[in-house]
């Protein structure tokens, strides 16, 4: 980890995650196993996933933009 705080993320994992400049990744960690997932990248990819089954349709994204 550097002074700043940052880490470096090995190639193979960026690889295999399709990680780019820019992009979002969380990091979780339990116990001695750390996982890592790429983020959505806008609001409507992650309010659609972290809220679809609130929404009857499972499409809480139309409803809430009336679309």
């Amino acid at each position: 980890m550097s002074s700043k705080n940052q880490i470096v993320v090995p190639k193979p994992a960026r690889d295999a995650l399709g990680l780019a400049p820019g992009d979002r990744l969380a990091v979780t960690v339990e116990g001695d196993t750390v996982q890592m997932e790429k983020l959505p990248p806008d609001l409507e990819d992650r309010l659609g996933g972290a809220l679809k089954d609130v929404a009857g349709s499972g499409d809480l994204w139309a409803e809430l933009t009336d679309g």
